[in-house]
C-alpha cells in the first residue's frame, strides 16, 4: 500500500499550520501560546487518518482482495504502459496464463476455505517467482496472468519449466495436491491487443490440459 494519500494530507495540514503561525503571531503579532502545537498535532493526526483512507480506497481498487495480487483492471490498465515500454526498448512482453485444475472439485470435497488457501499459496508462489517487474494478476476464479516484461527467446521454456519446477517443489501441510496448466502469448508476434495475446494464451493453456503437460503442487 502506498503512502502518496497520507503523504498529501499531511502536507497541506502541514502547510496550513506554517501559514497560520505566520498570519496570526507574525503578521498579527498575537501572543503565541502553546495550545498552537497542540492543535498542530491534532490537525495533523486526522490528516494522517484521512489520507490513509485514500491509501486503502486505492489499495484495494488494484488489488485482489483474498491474493493480495493485482486485480483485473489493474492488469488490464497495465498492459499499454508495459507494451509501450517494451517496444520504445526494442523487448517483447510475455503473457502467461495458469489455470487450477479440477479446482472446482477441492472446493466440493474439502469446502471453500480450503480453495481460498490454496489460492493464497499458488499467488505467493507466483509472487515470490515473479520480478520486481512483473505484473501478477488473479484474472478471475482460480486463474491468474503474468505479464513478463523484456521476454527472451527462451521465454517460453526456461521461464516455464522453471516456473513448472516451482510449483511442482511445493508441498504444503494440509494442502490436497492439486494440478494447474499453464499457457502463455508474446506481444507483439501473436497479437497487439491484451484481448488477442490472452485469447492465444488461453487456448494453449487449454491445449496443455488436453495433453496432460500439468505441473503438481
Amino acid at each position: 500500500m502506498g503512502y502518496k494519500g497520507r503523504v498529501f494530507a499531511v502536507g497541506v495540514v502541514g502547510l496550513f499550520n506554517v501559514l497560520r503561525y505566520f498570519y496570526y503571531h507574525q503578521y498579527l503579532e498575537l501572543p503565541f501560546k502553546a495550545n498552537f502545537f497542540i492543535l498542530t498535532a491534532i490537525f495533523l493526526s486526522v490528516a494522517w487518518w484521512c489520507g490513509k483512507q485514500f491509501d486503502l480506497v486505492q489499495y484495494y481498487s488494484e488489488k485482489d482482495p483474498l491474493t493480495n495480487t493485482y486485480n483485473r483492471r489493474s492488469l488490464e490498465r497495465s498492459f499499454p504502459k508495459l507494451a509501450m515500454a517494451c517496444g520504445k526498448e526494442g523487448k517483447k512482453l510475455g503473457i502467461l496464463m495458469l489455470d487450477l485444475n479440477n479446482f472446482k472439485e477441492i472446493n466440493d470435497s474439502f469446502g471453500h476455505q480450503m480453495g481460498d488457501d490454496i489460492l493464497v499459496h499458488v499467488a505467493s508462489i507466483l509472487n515470490d517467482f515473479g520480478k520486481k517487474k512483473h505484473l501478477i494478476a488473479r484474472w478471475g476464479g482460480d486463474e491468474f496472468v503474468m505479464l513478463v516484461p523484456g521476454y527472451q527467446e527462451e521465454f517460453k521454456f526456461v521461464y516455464l519449466d522453471a516456473l513448472n519446477q516451482k510449483l511442482k517443489g511445493e508441498k504444503v501441510d494440509n494442502l490436497p495436491m492439486i494440478s494447474a496448466s499453464i499457457g502463455f502469448s508474446i506481444y507483439p508476434d501473436e497479437g497487439k491487443t491484451l484481448q488477442e495475446l490472452l485469447k492465444t494464451a488461453d487456448e494453449a493453456m487449454y491445449k496443455a490440459k488436453e495433453m496432460k503437460k500439468d505441473t503438481r503442487l
